[in-house]
């Protein structure tokens, strides 16, 4: 009869290696070297873990030959060829950093260039390795922007933000916000077997076009937004600066430099606007990620207006006002919280 005779250190590891988690397979081995130690003959040990004899003691040989390596199972095949493991992850990364979008169809093909035969699921095997992602991809304009001047614009705004922080001025971000009476396609929890249908309105001469201005930084933050159904003009632009709350601290509005936002009724009222304390940052061009409102527009487009198609301007002003209104409420909530003190 094979018997394994541990000592009390291996014996004592074993049993602490049993406390721990450990995959099935693991724990049944070290529970037959446990069992074995204690007497029991490989074929009573089998039918408690409900095994062959020969798999009992084909273990109890394998642990006398290689000790605790034995508990894990061995892969089976050929050892794996890490030289060339090595040289596909290599010819992936290269080939993921072009500027293109890839599948792993069209990225088994282009390995073959390399003479790299490995079909598309293999390649999704070696791209979960890697941890690579397969995810939607997003407009950039990184690629005109000057960086310099952004640079520069960081340097800036978080001065600003330490300084709104501090309650030395308010800092606000504004810009325009464009809804169609279909709105963008979002989630949905829906009961078993069925998907939520929006009705689809066509948006010609029936958007719903927001100016608003988001203040993320100081004692109170808060968002504010005005919704009108037509075209947005400069006079709009001034009329809601001007109706802005009054501050016992200097306003500064951080904005890009759409069309509407550097007009020239606009720059004849930059010094008036000034005295009354409210005073105009320009972004450099194509840096929308600098202007701290954008990801608002898209929380309240995408998940603010649980109705997502109106048949007439009126019903989507309103439910586009309200979408602000329930986001500002959640920010302001959520500002609250962090300030209470703790229990």
């Amino acid at each position: 009869m094979i018997r394994t005779r541990l000592d009390d250190t291996t014996r004592k590891e074993l049993q602490d290696l049993r406390r721990t988690d450990l995959p099935p397979k693991v724990r049944d081995r070290l529970e037959a070297i446990l069992l074995s130690d204690a007497g029991w003959s490989p074929p009573r040990i089998a039918a408690h873990l409900g095994w062959h004899p020969h798999t009992a003691r084909a273990l109890l040989k394998d642990f006398r030959r290689r000790g605790l390596e034995a508990l894990r199972p061995g892969q089976p095949g050929p050892a794996p060829d890490l030289p060339h493991g090595r040289r596909v992850i290599e010819a992936l990364e290269r080939l993921l950093r072009q500027e293109r979008t890839w599948d792993s169809g069209q990225l088994s093909e282009a390995l073959q260039a390399d003479g790299i035969a490995i079909g598309p699921r293999q390649v999704r095997r070696y791209l979960k390795w890697m941890k690579a992602g397969y995810r939607r991809t997003a407009s950039s304009l990184a690629h005109k922007q000057d960086p310099e001047e952004v640079a520069r614009a960081e340097v800036v705004l978080e001065n600003l933000k330490a300084k709104a922080a501090a309650g030395e001025l308010r800092l606000c971000y504004l810009d325009e916000c464009g809804f169609s009476p279909s709105l963008p396609i979002s989630y949905s929890w829906c009961l078993p077997g069925q998907r939520k249908r929006v009705p689809y309105e066509y948006p010609q001469g029936r958007r719903v076009n927001a100016l608003a201005t988001y203040e993320p930084y100081g004692p109170e933050p808060g968002l504010e937004a005005t919704a009108f159904e037509r075209t947005l003009k400069s006079e709009d632009l001034l009329e809601y600066l001007g109706a802005l709350p009054s501050a016992a601290v200097p306003r500064v509005v951080v904005l890009d430099n759409a069309s509407l936002h550097i007009s020239k009724a606009v720059k004849a009222r930059r010094p008036e606007l000034a005295r009354s304390g409210t005073y105009l940052y320009y972004l450099p061009a194509y840096s929308p990620e600098l202007n701290e409102i954008e990801p608002v527009f898209k929380q309240v487009k995408h998940h603010e207006i649980p109705v997502r198609s109106h048949k007439s301007k009126a019903e989507l002003r309103g439910a586009v006002e309200q979408g602000f209104v329930t986001y500002g409420n959640s920010v302001r909530q959520k500002s609250n919280n962090q300030l209470r003190p703790a229990a």
